[in-house]
């Protein structure tokens, strides 16, 4: 059986907090923002990025949709740019905010794998039209989100591979491989469907009957919970001597 995941804490203080931009004002402090305008701005930019990607998304066009002039959005962000990068860490510093409680909870490491997979999976399935335009507005050149992902090995990767690593010297995963082969298998196994197949969907890729069939296999959560399952009992299988 594969173990259960523990209770997920909740974070405390300003845990998960996007970083603070220093558009506007000059400093380390977003400008102040008494009437709502810059999480207005945030919000529509989010959603137009999910729609569009970041890739297409423009100044005129976001203020549009907040309804606030050009000016306020300068006052704020001071650039597009600006803008572009701290929409997309505030839509991902809530993931790191639940991912680090469970990374350190005291239970066992494959518990705590478990556990982590499942945050992924969960928010993966809830940004996946995000995810998928990020990735495509990296590939397309929009700077912020190619750093972003250059960055990715310091953030929740991190996380995955130190647990790895762990159940591997209790002899909990195969001790031999190295703990990104291991989490290539995982990614492989449980969040690639999700990407690929939504991505050949959105793009026409598939004959419609058979993304009818084929979604709901990959983008159901208890779907993707038994694929979890598949993937880890075959590595604790093979740590078994």
């Amino acid at each position: 059986m594969t173990p259960r995941a523990p209770a997920r804490p909740r974070p405390a203080g300003n845990a998960g907090r996007p970083r603070a931009s220093a558009a506007g004002t000059g400093g380390g402090a977003p400008a102040p923002d008494p009437d709502g305008t810059r999480l207005r701005l945030l919000q529509a930019g989010r959603a137009r990025a999910t729609r569009d990607g970041l890739r297409r998304l423009t100044v005129r066009g976001v203020a549009a949709d907040a309804g606030v002039n050009l000016g306020s959005f300068v006052y704020h962000f001071g650039t597009r740019e600006a803008f572009v990068s701290e929409l997309i860490e505030q839509w991902y510093a809530p993931l790191m905010a639940r991912l680090q409680p469970t990374a350190d909870d005291a239970a066992p490491p494959l518990v705590r794998l478990r556990a982590l997979l499942d945050q992924l999976v969960e928010f993966l399935l809830a940004h996946a039209g995000f995810v998928g335009q990020l990735l495509a507005d990296a590939a397309a050149g929009e700077q912020p989100a190619r750093r972003f992902l250059s960055s990715m090995t310091g953030r929740h990767p991190q996380l995955v591979l130190q647990v790895i690593a762990q159940a591997q010297r209790r002899g909990e995963l195969p001790g031999r491989e190295p703990p990104l082969h291991l989490l290539m298998f995982l990614m492989g196994a449980i969040g690639a469907p999700v990407l690929a197949l939504g991505a050949a969907a959105r793009g026409g890729l598939l004959p419609p009957p058979l993304a009818a069939q084929l979604l709901p296999l990959a983008q159901d959560l208890p779907s993707v919970r038994r694929r979890i399952d598949w993937a880890l009992r075959g590595l604790v299988a093979g740590a078994s001597p």
